[in-house]
């Protein structure tokens, strides 16, 4: 989707006002970022582990953590891999007398204890794992995630948001507009002026609404926030 686009179905919206370009292209980007919290780019990712470390920063543009898959390394998996192991010699006390047999039960037992898979989860703009790896993986932590929409390289379009999208997106900048509207009337007092008397003080509450409205159309299009909103 083109920004000349939106900027020409903002203008068709908002007949009353003329908005520079750069306040209006940062209209665009806070509507899109908007916008993306109910359609994201799902995005995969891998960040290296380190050893004796238990917090890492997030991609700069993940909106929210999909899944992570990782695994244990270090001293907790060697004592989880024996732990395993010993479970495993009680829960068979007597060894199969086929050779064959004891070597199939040995091979799916060292695919269930090969690997185990770590705990994560999300804490504001970085990951969290546990247990504490004390060991360095090459595999490193693999992140499916939800990102915002970025202008592409040619800085003059979101090449990931679908074009029959363009109504919802002009709608969400007009929205973004009247919401920096509001908040400059709330700073303009009734006055009156002999026997007329203006009133402003109803109108943020109005703008308020209309905002609500206008935000509909993503909501509606795509039901419910990939990312929480707040």
């Amino acid at each position: 989707m083109l920004i000349a686009d939106i900027a020409q179905a903002f203008t068709d919206l908002v007949t009353t006002e003329t908005v520079v370009s750069a306040r209006l292209n940062r209209f665009i980007a806070k509507a899109v970022d908007y916008y993306s919290r109910y359609n994201p780019i799902t995005t995969a990712t891998e960040i290296d582990i380190v050893a004796d470390t238990t917090i890492y920063n997030l991609p700069a543009d993940c909106l929210t953590v999909i899944s992570c898959y990782w695994w244990v390394m270090g001293e907790m998996f060697a004592e989880l891999r024996a732990g395993a192991e010993q479970a495993f010699m009680l829960y068979r006390p007597v060894r199969y007398h086929l050779i064959s047999e004891r070597i199939i039960e040995d091979i799916n037992q060292e695919q269930y204890i090969g690997r185990v898979v770590g705990y994560w989860e999300q804490r504001n703009k970085t990951i969290y794992i546990a247990p504490e790896p004390t060991a360095a993986d090459e595999d490193g932590l693999v992140l499916l995630y939800a990102a915002k929409h970025a202008i592409n390289a040619g800085g003059d379009g979101y090449d990931d948001i679908p074009d029959e999208d363009l109504a919802i997106v002009a709608d969400l900048v007009v929205a973004e507009f009247l919401g920096s509207k509001s908040a400059e009337m709330i700073w303009e007092p009734d006055y009156s002026e002999g026997q007329s008397r203006v009133t402003k003080h109803f109108i943020p509450k109005h703008l308020r609404e209309h905002i609500t409205t206008l935000r509909n159309g993503v909501r509606d299009k795509y039901s419910v926030p990939a990312v929480a909103v707040g």
